[in-house]
């Protein structure tokens, strides 16, 4: 499990040394001549291997129990052990090392004593994060006291990054995460919108066995604005809710809420008892300040706002569940919904007859229409008012799969459907998409490998050549208004057109399962129809798809052409192309690329030639033109790593997004210290941000 740090938490974001320090009760003697107890010989053993360098083997192991009583989590190590019995103090020297994972003290001389605050540390020392020698990030001291269960206070402490002084402070106080106490404070550099600084409080607590915590931030940008922040946190659930506002601009009216103010949630969770089960989900971007604040790009070019909360009975494949829904424009003002209402669902997947598989979605609701100002009757789009105030909406969506054979063939059958319909006084509207396809194909393998290698790994996992010959069928039809641009169930389908598609290739495949390392080649030809073209012909299509998972190599690429003459509409080329790309190891130097691309056809024709899902999401391959991206991974060693990449819309040379990072870990990987530079577009400037990433467990 890792934890992770805001920026400048580097100086403060550590997790506390959690130690149950208890002090011996039996008076045992230093053989110095005090009366008591004789002290037995301390044990010794042969240092554990909990860093790269052994530790020398006469060092003694101070026992954990004999030291701070019987439920101390502290494995103590020192060259020499003396122990005075009138003081009460235990005094080590030489190579002292307390460890109580992910904690770490160093220290050439340290005594320990116990004191009604815990147990009070003594001598100069260090405290580091992980067992390795030369890790980035310690914390020099010149006195602690460890007070359990879970506080660890510093006399005179200064954090080091790599033996370089950053922070001196008096004193700090760590706390561990079962403990409430302060958060670390936050400082960034958001780019267009200034200097932040924020700090916060941590809440735990634990409720019929099971931990949760409660997060409040607080923080001002530079002279110009304010951010709260609210995280929540429990086994089954997650919410962050961040309020941002910076001062009005110009243009905006007096009374209205200030465009510059900015609400985000993201909210979910689930709980269940038995077959009844409760769920909740809101995904929620208000105000243009909130999409202006975000820097994640994909939140900012959402359309829709959407929350629910839903109650559902489950009995075996069959769920019924009613929910309460709210839509709303993305970046619209925080306190206006474009619909709320409730909705009704019945759900239903499963499998039959070792064959068919399918999954099928029945939804409708009425929901109440409001304006911007927040009264009724008039449409979301801005078209005049109806009678009504309210719409009414229904949902369907199936799908089902058949796989058989047939003497040397294989057969599949896929079909899918989905449908909106909407109804608002006098007026209906309505979208709906629908695909099937029938594959054909005989597959021929090929084995490579010994059967007399007995254990061997080719005989275990071998090397397998398989070319299928295939001849496939499919349609695909979409069509609808919008549904008065309002998207009430997962989306509008945005396109409109049908496609049919006939055409018969070969796959050759080589791979070896067990290790996932395969290669795929298709190629195919035959005619599409519709779209653009004139739905009395069908025209000549040429297809393509490879792919490829290696430790070297990351292949996806489809992509067909369709040859057209000056008799079609379509003039320009007709092609679609959607494909990524990665050379070298995952963990090592390696390059990365994606590219999307349609040309002169119908995008639903484009879709059904690449395989795309029936809906389409975030205008994927809606628009004509070429986007795409590559970046970078440089592993210059195993302590420094830097990355890099950007995102183009090509067509209209257009820069979507840039980002750069540097990350240096110490060499057990117990810790991991990330800088990172970012711009995307639509937002002004580069935001730059810091994390520390922990291994908590070493």
């Amino acid at each position: 499990m890792r934890g992770k740090a805001s920026l400048a938490a580097c100086a403060l974001a550590f997790r506390v040394l959690s130690l149950e320090a208890q002090a011996s009760a039996r008076d045992i003697s230093n053989g110095e001549g005090n009366v008591g107890t004789p002290i037995e010989a301390p044990r010794t053993s042969p240092a554990t291997d909990v860093s790269p360098e052994k530790e020398p083997e006469t060092d003694d192991e101070i026992p954990d129990d004999d030291a701070f009583g019987p439920r101390s989590n502290l494995r103590t190590r020192a060259e020499q052990v003396s122990f005075d019995a009138r003081e009460r103090t235990l005094e080590l020297s030489g190579n002292v090392r307390i460890d109580s994972p992910p904690f770490h003290l160093r220290s050439p001389r340290i005594k320990l004593t116990r004191t009604r605050l815990g147990i009070e540390l003594v001598g100069k020392g260090s405290l580091a994060f992980c067992p390795c020698l030369g890790t980035p990030l310690k914390v020099d001291f010149d006195e602690a006291v460890v007070a359990p269960p879970g506080d660890f206070i510093l006399k005179n402490p200064t954090l080091r990054v790599y033996n370089v002084p950053i922070l001196p402070l008096p004193y700090f106080w760590l706390r561990s995460d079962d403990k409430a106490g302060a958060l670390p404070p936050e400082i960034a550099y958001r780019g267009q919108d200034g200097l932040f600084v924020g700090a916060g409080a941590h809440v735990p607590w634990r409720q019929r066995g099971e931990k949760r915590a409660l997060d409040v931030r607080f923080g001002a940008y530079l002279f110009r604005g304010i951010a709260a922040e609210v995280r929540f946190r429990t086994p089954s659930s997650v919410a962050k809710l961040r309020y941002d506002r910076l001062p009005a601009g110009a243009g905006v009216t007096p009374g209205n809420v200030s465009r510059d103010d900015g609400l985000f949630v993201d909210a979910r969770g689930a709980v269940t008892n038995g077959e009844l089960g409760l769920a909740w989900d809101a995904d929620v971007v208000r105000g243009a300040r909130g999409v202006a604040s975000t820097t994640d790009l994909d939140a900012a070019s959402q359309r829709w706002d959407r929350a629910s909360a839903e109650a559902a009975l489950r009995s075996g494949p069959l769920v019924v569940a009613t929910s309460m829904r709210a839509v709303a424009r993305r970046g619209g003002a925080l306190t206006n919904v474009d619909a709320v209402g409730p909705v009704a669902t019945v759900r239903s997947s499963g499998a039959a007859f070792d064959f068919f598989t399918y999954d099928t979605t029945l939804e409708g609701g009425s929901l109440r229409l409001v304006t911007p100002n927040g009264t009724p009757n008039a449409s979301p789009n801005g078209a005049s008012s109806e009678s009504s105030d309210a719409m009414s909406f229904a949902r369907a969506e199936a799908g089902g799969h058949v796989t058989t054979s047939l003497s040397v063939f294989e057969v599949s059958l896929a079909l899918r459907f989905a449908a909106n319909v909407a109804a608002r006084g006098r007026r209906r509207s309505g979208d709906r998409a629908e695909s099937v396809r029938a594959l054909f194909k005989v597959p021929l393998g090929r084995r490579f490998g010994s059967a007399e290698s007995g254990a061997r790994e080719d005989a275990r996992d071998p090397w397998l050549h398989v070319v299928e010959p295939f001849a496939e069928a499919a349609a695909v039809h979409a069509t609808g208004d919008g549904m008065f641009g309002l998207s009430p169930a997962r989306g509008a389908f945005g396109i409109n057109g049908s496609a049919l598609i006939a055409h018969a290739g070969l796959v050759s495949t080589l791979g070896r399962w067990g290790a996932r390392d395969a290669l795929e080649l298709s190629v195919s030809g035959g005619g599409v129809g519709g779209g653009t073209f004139e739905a009395s012909r069908m025209r000549p299509v040429a297809r393509a798809r490879a792919a490829g998972s290696t430790a070297w190599l990351g292949v996806s690429a489809d992509a067909a052409r369709a040859f057209v003459s000056s008799l079609d509409d379509g003039t320009g080329e007709a092609f679609a192309v959607v494909a990524r790309l990665r050379l070298g190891p995952r963990d090592g130097l390696h390059l990365s690329s994606h590219v999307a691309s349609r040309g002169d056809l119908d995008p639903v024709l484009a879709r059904a030639l690449v395989d795309a899902p029936l809906e389409p999401a975030a205008g994927f391959l809606t628009d004509a033109g070429t986007t795409g991206g590559a970046g970078i991974v440089v592993p210059w060693s195993r302590w420094v790593t830097t990355s890099a990449g950007a995102d183009f819309d090509i067509t209209r040379r257009e820069l979507v997004g840039a980002r750069a990072g540097l990350e240096l870990s110490d060499r057990c990987g117990c810790l991991t210290l990330r800088v990172l530079g970012a711009h995307r577009l639509g937002r002004d400037g580069v935001d730059v941000g810091l994390a520390l990433d922990f291994a908590s467990d070493r």
